[in-house]
């Protein structure tokens, strides 16, 4: 064995990495960590590239999804004990043109700060989301820290954005002398859009895909022109109403009209939170001079998600 040349071997290979220890901290490049592990310079992570869904790795660091049709990629399931990875990290981008969701191992949910959290995460195409995991066995195993988008605009995938399209045909309704009978507008000419059909246009009701902050705002015309005898109107109301199958008489706003003839154009507007699967729908009241009926017409509903 040559003991010279190995020595000389030995000692160019240390001085292409400085690695230094003080009182437990290393560091790399510099000969005073003030960390655990201090870096004076770049460091470089696996980078993969995946165009389906599949597993996430354990020696993954960013993935980049070029996928065209959706997919998804499962996170690690918990450890308990030996070999928990608490404070583990994943980096995703959507580099693709469809659908992305992040998902936690069976039985685990993922920690999104709404509440009892969720089985999964979409991230919509230019999209980026950052993961750590939490170190538990059950429960919300991940926590999400950002869903962040490249482009100035959210992807529709994310806003949920519907828009009906302007009714024409007359919606036929009970009118009511007191305690109020309030009837959902519906929507039978359909939708310019409805992201997730998130709108049920039979029913009038949207529901909330996920939890967050929404806006809404609704439209329609009261009119009684077509109504037998075109009886006037003593009052009439237009309403948003939070989940009207179970509380009927939750009114989010309300636009009121005394006397006003036997035509009325009227709007309503809120911005409200809602819990994921609660509804909102505009609903309407009117009472008349004569007859039992009256009718809306032009109606017209749109919304979407404004934040988390």
């Amino acid at each position: 064995m040559n003991i010279h040349s190995t020595f000389l071997s030995l000692i160019t290979t240390l001085t292409c990495v400085l690695a230094y220890s003080q009182a437990g901290n290393i560091g790399i490049n510099t000969s005073n960590p003030g960390s655990n592990l201090t870096i004076n310079g770049s460091f470089a992570a696996t980078y993969r590239s995946v165009a389906a869904g599949g597993i996430v790795n354990a020696d993954d660091y960013y993935l980049a999804y070029t996928g065209n049709s959706n997919g998804t990629l499962t996170l690690p399931a918990a450890v308990n004990g030996s070999g928990n990875f608490m404070g583990r990290t994943y980096h995703f981008k959507n580099t693709g043109t469809a659908t992305l969701s992040i998902a936690a191992s069976s039985g685990e949910l993922i920690d999104n700060h709404s509440g009892a959290g969720i089985a999964s995460v979409n991230v919509p195409p230019s999209y980026y989301a950052f993961f750590i995991s939490k170190g538990t066995i059950t429960g919300t195993t991940w926590e999400l820290v950002l869903l962040s988008s490249s482009d100035s605009l959210p992807a529709a995938a994310s806003t949920f954005p519907f828009s009906t399209v302007s009714t024409t045909s007359r919606q036929t309704l009970a009118a009511t002398t007191g305690p109020y009978v309030v009837s959902e507008i519906n929507y039978p000419n359909g939708t310019v859009i409805n992201t997730g059909n998130v709108l049920n246009t039979t029913n009038g009701k949207f529901t909330a895909p996920t939890s967050g902050y929404y806006m809404f705002y609704g439209s329609t015309q009261f009119d009684n022109g077509a109504v037998s005898g075109a009886p006037t109107f003593a009052w009439a109301i237009l309403y948003l109403i939070k989940n009207y199958s179970t509380t009927p008489n939750n009114i989010l706003v309300q636009s009121y009209q005394n006397n006003p003839g036997i035509l009325a154009g009227t709007n309503v507007s809120c911005i409200t939170y809602l819990n994921a699967g609660e509804t909102v729908s505009m609903a309407s009241a009117a009472a008349v001079t004569s007859g039992s009926i009256y009718q809306v017409v032009v109606s017209s509903f749109y919304g979407y998600k404004i934040a988390n």
